[in-house]
């Protein structure tokens, strides 16, 4: 076992920066992006040190969004409208196809409340499905998603059917001595909406760079009727939120304790929730092109033409 390894290591002349890099050693081989390390800060909070990834991930670094954002642009219609602070774009593609681009479930509003994050989704959402001319198709982009408030992307889901299912069911840890105990799951239900709906046909494209909240989200789409076609990569593995252990006065330890279920009791932690549809997501040669396969074949699965 790692402790059984590393414990011998560890004495009074250990180092901070040594006991670091112990602990990093540690954590990186379980590949689990809400795993993590984080040091105290002089003034108080936490400053993150390392976090897991599962390997072959694209990092969505600037470059990465800039240039993905390009390839989408070359496929739209008209340049994106966007909204909160540009984690959120919508768009049309040809055929009457709308699109909607969420790049995060936090952070649309400044130091805002979550009524007020929620008040400026709703805009993006009214864009896309309240305009004059409603879409015949929708196709809904997570593949840069970096996660944020689960209670928003249900949200998303209530605008996208006229009857309620569930959403998933929701168990946390609650026995440090056995990993085998869970709480009673809790059913975390998708009602419709009061505003706006569209219950048409829609395509989710998701890849490795979907995690945490973009995640619980697609799986938030799994059984709405019709049937989603989920198009690209698997998405990253990681559902539960985080719980933050301190270790010393100096380090922190981040772990999941939670499960987000299945109607039959199964989790997506670990390879992630699958694609019907697999295709090339952002590669360098894709974007060389200006081409988003993805894109194409969420046109096609829509009935509209396949574009570049």
């Amino acid at each position: 076992m790692a402790g059984d390894r590393y414990r011998p290591q560890v004495g009074p002349q250990t180092t901070d920066d040594r006991l670091q890099q112990i602990f990093v050693e540690m954590i990186e081989p379980l590949h689990d992006a809400h795993t993590g390390l984080a040091r105290a800060r002089a003034g108080g909070g936490l400053t993150p040190v390392f976090g897991g990834l599962r390997p072959g991930t694209a990092q969505p670094t600037k470059e990465l969004r800039k240039r993905s954002a390009e390839a989408v642009a070359s496929q739209l219609l008209a340049p994106e409208v966007v909204f909160g602070g540009g984690r959120l774009g919508v768009g049309e593609l040809p055929g009457g196809i709308g699109h909607l681009r969420v790049s995060g479930f936090d952070d649309y509003v400044d130091d805002g409340s979550y009524q007020d994050q929620a008040a400026e989704l709703d805009r993006a959402l009214d864009a896309v499905l309240a305009g004059p001319a409603r879409p015949r198709g929708l196709v809904i982009d997570v593949r840069l998603n970096g996660g944020g408030s689960d209670e928003l992307g249900p949200r998303i889901a209530a605008r996208l059917t006229d009857r309620p299912y569930l959403a998933y069911r929701k168990v946390a840890r609650n026995d440090p001595g056995d990993p085998t105990r869970f709480t009673t799951p809790q059913p975390i239900p998708v009602r419709p909406a009061a505003g706006a709906r569209y219950t048409g046909p829609v395509a989710l494209l998701t890849a490795g760079s979907t995690v945490s909240a973009g995640e619980t989200f697609t799986q938030a789409l799994i059984a709405r009727s019709p049937h989603v076609t989920r198009i690209g990569e698997n998405t990253q593995g990681v559902f539960s939120d985080v719980l933050i252990r301190l270790l010393s006065p100096t380090f922190a330890v981040i772990l999941p304790n939670e499960k987000f279920l299945t109607p039959d009791g199964s989790s997506f932690d670990g390879p992630g929730i699958p694609p019907d549809v697999r295709t090339p997501v952002f590669t360098p040669e894709e974007l060389d092109g200006l081409k988003d396969s993805a894109l194409s074949r969420a046109r096609q699965a829509l009935g509209g033409a396949s574009g570049t």
